[in-house]
C-alpha cells in the first residue's frame, strides 16, 4: 500500500538542490513530474517553521511531532532545501495554514526524511479521484467536488491528518475525514472552525453528491472508495487538484 524509502538527510537534500528563491509549489504540477518520488519531513523534534532559512528569521509555525487530531507521527511534504553559509542544511515543508502553499523553513536535524511515490490527483472538471504510485494508477472513482460559489482550490497539497471520524460526525462526513493542507479560498470559517479541505463521505442519505459540484470546497467519495483511500492516507501524501 504505502511504500517509502530512507535516505541520508545530506543525500536527500542534495538531491533536491532547491535555492531559497525558488517558487512554492505551483498551482499545478506538471503532468510529466507527477510520477517523480516526493520527500516527506518526519519532525522528529519540536520547531519553528521560519520565513526564510536563517536564524532569527520570522517564525511561521511552530511544529511539533504528533498530528493536531490523531496523534500519529508529524510528516509534512518537503517542496525545497538550502545550504547555509555555514554549512548547516535547511529544509523547506509545506505548511497547513492560511494562505494556502504557505511554506516554512527548518533545519534540517529537526527532521527525518523519507520518500514516497504515492500521490492523490483530484480532477475538479471530471470529478474524480485517483490514487497513483510513480506511472501505475491504483485506484479511480468519481467524486464530488466544491460548488461554483465554494470550489474546491486548485494546487499542490498533502494529507495534514488522516481521521477517523468520531460517531457522533459520521452521519455527515463518514467513516473517514482525510484533511489536506489546503483551505477554502471562498470561506474563512465553517461548521464552528477554520473552513479547512478534507476528502470525505458523503454523509447518510446523500450519495446524490458523488460525482457531483455539491461540497463546500471538500472532495467527497462513497463509503466503499472512501474506505479505501483511508488506508493508503498519510500525513505528507501529496494531493494534486487541478481543474482537468
Amino acid at each position: 500500500m504505502w511504500r517509502s524509502c530512507g535516505f541520508s538527510v545530506a543525500a536527500s537534500l542534495t538531491a533536491l538542490a532547491l535555492s531559497p528563491a525558488a517558487p512554492a509549489s505551483p498551482a499545478a504540477t506538471p503532468a510529466g513530474t507527477r510520477a517523480l518520488p516526493t520527500m516527506t519531513a518526519r519532525v522528529v523534534l519540536p520547531v519553528t517553521a521560519l520565513g526564510a532559512p536563517r536564524a532569527g528569521a520570522r517564525p511561521r509555525m511552530r511544529l511539533v511531532g504528533a498530528t493536531a487530531w490523531t496523534g500519529v507521527a508529524q510528516r509534512l511534504m518537503v517542496t525545497g532545501s538550502h545550504r547555509g553559509p555555514r554549512g548547516r542544511r535547511w529544509v523547506r515543508v509545506q505548511l497547513p495554514i492560511r494562505p494556502n502553499q504557505t511554506n516554512g523553513w527548518v533545519p534540517a536535524d529537526h527532521l527525518r526524511l523519507s520518500a514516497t511515490r504515492l500521490r492523490f490527483e483530484v480532477h475538479t472538471g471530471s470529478r474524480r479521484l485517483e490514487i497513483w504510485s510513480g506511472t501505475r494508477r491504483l485506484h479511480a472513482w468519481r467524486a464530488g467536488v466544491g460548488r461554483a460559489g465554494t470550489p474546491t482550490p486548485a494546487g499542490r497539497f498533502a494529507i495534514q491528518d488522516p481521521v477517523p471520524t468520531l460517531p457522533e460526525w459520521r452521519g455527515v462526513y463518514g467513516s473517514f475525514t482525510l484533511t489536506l493542507t489546503a483551505h477554502s479560498a471562498t470561506l474563512r470559517r465553517f461548521m464552528g472552525g477554520d473552513a479547512l479541505v478534507a476528502i470525505h463521505g458523503p454523509g447518510s442519505g446523500r450519495s446524490w453528491r458523488v460525482g457531483e459540484a455539491s461540497s463546500h470546497g471538500c472532495v467527497i467519495l462513497d463509503e466503499g472508495a472512501l474506505a479505501i483511500a483511508a488506508r493508503y492516507a498519510r500525513a505528507g501524501t501529496p494531493v494534486i487538484i487541478d481543474r482537468s
